[in-house]
């Protein structure tokens, strides 16, 4: 028996007869009122399903609205805006589950049949990327691992006229899915290394 089910159980009046749809509303109405304290604390569901912290103490928001972990640091000068960056790069759909649309890696792989990546090169301020990716990349150094959540509105528009895209339809199918209706939150997750800034 849940313990939900035994909390209702002990509400009910100690005389008369407790009938089957008693029990289950007065469940409903403690399942109403009774939650985790975690849930309290976390504000941002998005940022609370992909953070492995209570309230996302591990990310560090930034001024553009995109939340960021630094997994690995890297080493050098900051990439800045008018830097040509090289970057290997992970993206996933949040409200699909975290099914992943895009990869450097396999995009790779069904190119050349390798699993070596070319990586994927940008100018930072060029506006040819979603905003959300540039505003991650910015003031990362050579070698640096970045994990991005990134709101709808920072990610691809109803166009889809911004890079990078999925090259499989299925995955380009998966996208829209999310972006062309109003009714879903487009968040993704990025992760993100630059190998290098020129």
């Amino acid at each position: 028996m849940g313990s939900l089910l035994r909390a209702a159980i002990l509400l009910l009046p100690a005389a008369g007869h407790a009938s089957r749809r008693l029990v289950i509303r007065s469940a409903a109405a403690a399942a109403v009122t009774v939650r985790p304290l975690g849930a309290i604390a976390n504000s941002d569901p998005t940022l609370t399903a992909v953070s492995t912290l209570n309230a996302g103490a591990d990310y560090t928001s930034l001024a553009s609205g995109v939340k960021v972990k630094e997994v690995r640091a890297g080493t050098g000068p900051a990439a800045k805006i008018g830097d040509t960056v090289f970057v290997q790069y992970s993206g996933r759909c949040l409200n699909l589950n975290g099914k992943k649309f895009i990869s450097t890696q396999d995009a790779a792989a069904k190119t050349s049949g390798l699993a070596i990546s070319e990586p994927f090169v940008f100018k930072l301020g060029s506006a040819t990327v979603i905003p959300g990716l540039e505003a991650a990349v910015l003031g990362m150094s050579k070698g640096g691992y970045r994990r991005a959540v990134i709101p709808a509105s920072l990610g691809y528009d109803a166009d889809m006229s911004l890079g990078p895209t999925p090259e499989s339809f299925q995955d380009l199918r998966s996208l829209e899915s999310i972006v062309k209706n109003p009714n879903r939150d487009a968040s993704l997750l990025f992760d993100v290394q630059l190998e290098r800034i020129k």
